[in-house]
């Protein structure tokens, strides 16, 4: 088996798993992969998630060009986000986004992630917030190609989900896991104390720093 029929099985692999997860559901969310160096990636359909095969990947070029699909199989509206993203970010090889339900309601009540946990310090800095714009349209690819710069591991649309960012697949997922367990996380603490305690300023800074302080 090739790179690129390892790369496709292991995009199914990845959407099983989020399916299972609950963080895409049905016909939403959806994630692309390409080899390091390459200019073509291969995308998911606008299909149902939990039934989707290798064979139902789409290869584009990242100008836009389908290259390899299979008959009456399109890729997923919001291939020019991932292309704009790919286009951006040499180093970013794979791009999931997900329909995250504790992120995306904490999005649209307004409450911004706090430091409560060690992770949440550790990756709020690299998240950042794209104001809303229509899913697929060229407009929502220039507002993401304008905040994904900087080392940023993931980008939170708003009224729409989280994307994260990843130089393989599996470290994507992790981003898009990590930060809807960080919003569960500060979803739950909220309820129960108002307000709860956030991480100590100087502890705060060394663990940007990565350093240890007894």
């Amino acid at each position: 088996m090739n790179e690129a029929e390892n790369l496709k099985n292991e995009i199914c692999t990845v959407v099983r798993h989020l399916f299972e997860r609950k963080l895409i559901f049905s016909l939403e969310g959806n994630i692309s992969a390409r080899l390091p160096g390459s200019n073509t990636i291969w995308i998911t359909p606008s299909m149902y998630k939990g039934q989707i095969r290798p064979e139902n990947l789409v290869k584009m070029s990242l100008e836009g060009e389908i290259l390899e699909a299979a008959e009456d199989v399109k890729p997923s509206i919001e291939h020019p986000m991932h292309r704009a993203i790919y286009k951006k970010r040499s180093d970013v090889n794979a791009i999931v986004h997900t329909h995250s339900p504790a992120i995306t309601g904490l999005m649209l009540a307004g409450v911004e992630l706090q430091p409560l946990t060690v992770e949440a310090a550790l990756i709020i800095d690299k998240v950042r917030l794209v104001p809303f714009a229509m899913p697929g349209s060229q407009t929502l690819a220039e507002l993401v190609s304008e905040k994904v710069e900087g080392g940023v591991s993931a980008l939170l649309l708003q009224h729409h989900g989280i994307i994260g960012l990843g130089g393989s697949l599996w470290e994507a997922v992790s981003v898009v896991e990590a930060i809807e367990g960080i919003a569960l996380t500060q979803l739950i603490a909220t309820l129960l104390a108002k307000r709860p305690p956030t991480i100590p300023e100087e502890a705060l800074k060394a663990l940007k720093a990565g350093k240890v302080i007894e």
